[in-house]
């Protein structure tokens, strides 16, 4: 599936002052937006040239289209705009216009006050949240990482049988309906709220999966930190990928997160990973415990 159609009305976007009901007034990067949307293949659906009151008329106005409601994105201010989806699979983005007094604007994926940081890969990312589309979040010179999906389990589970790959890090449920529950859990949780997890890694020329890596929440002295995490497939290892995907995950973290600094985590023994968060510019602070492990602590200020 993809975006084919914004619906929007865009008597609701005018932002002109209410004393001034003649004008009309819209934001620069609202403007910027619906000009370019075009190059994407998107077509603008603009409610207020039909008399859309009800989901039977907007199903009717997408049909006039050929486009179906799960290949559109809708953007409302007002209630009633909102409702027009009825039990349609329309993605909703809420747009909180100070003109429109006393709306709720409920059920959307996403409310926003502007238009400054909204462009098409806007929409496309919550489009793809709405129908769980994984999202592809980092891209370096040889692969890319996106979010996990249930069907990555097979691929999963056979690169956690590499020799050695469970070493130094916790393995899969051997039950696959236990994992499939964590893994279902996690992707609605994690990704939606936090905008950060672990990646699948992916290789751009043959497209194999290669590993996964990304972000993951500690706590330690009673505080939150982020920590870098990663796994190389065995076959894929002694590559540069490890070292390739870091780097990248490190520029994520400093343009897309607040904290201050990423932490690396390593049990007390593990060369390899030591190696590579010294490479990357680690620095070590501390021996601590985990679960009951012996680890050392490496940490990377973010503002380089």
């Amino acid at each position: 599936m993809a975006l084919r159609g914004l619906i929007l009305s865009l008597k609701e976007m005018n932002t002109a002052k209410p004393e001034d009901p003649e004008r009309f007034v819209m934001e620069d990067g609202l403007t910027e937006l619906l000009d370019g949307i075009y190059q994407y293949n998107v077509q603008i659906i603009n409610l207020d040239m039909f008399q859309a009151d009800s989901p039977d008329k907007l199903r009717l106005i997408l049909e006039l289209h050929r486009l179906k409601p799960e290949e559109c994105l809708l953007i409302g201010a007002a209630d009633q705009t909102l409702s027009l989806r009825g039990d349609m699979r329309i993605a909703a983005v809420a747009y909180r216009n100070p003109r429109l007094l006393g709306q709720k604007l409920e059920d959307a994926l996403l409310e926003v006050e502007g238009f400054d940081e909204v462009d098409f890969y806007f929409l496309e990312r919550m489009y793809q949240r709405e129908h769980g589309l994984p999202w592809t979040v980092i891209e370096t010179k040889r692969c890319y990482l996106r979010e996990m999906t249930p069907e990555d389990l097979d691929g999963l589970y056979e690169l956690y049988q590499g020799e050695g790959i469970t070493d130094f890090i916790e393995g899969l449920y051997e039950d696959r309906k236990k994992e499939e529950e964590y893994t279902r859990a996690y992707i609605r949780n994690m990704y939606s709220f936090y905008g950060f997890g672990m990646w699948i890694a992916i290789e751009r020329a043959a497209g194999n999966m290669i590993g996964r890596a990304g972000l993951n929440l500690r706590e330690i002295h009673g505080k939150p930190v982020l920590e870098l995490g990663y796994l190389i497939g065995k076959e894929f290892q002694n590559q540069g990928y490890a070292t390739e995907l870091c780097e990248g995950i490190l520029q994520f973290a400093a343009k897309g997160t607040e904290f201050e600094e990423l932490n690396c985590l390593i049990e007390k023994g593990n060369e390899i990973s030591v190696h590579l968060a010294e490479k990357l510019g680690f620095q070590w602070q501390e021996e601590i415990k985990i679960q009951g492990k012996t680890m050392q602590r490496y940490t990377k200020s973010l503002h380089f």
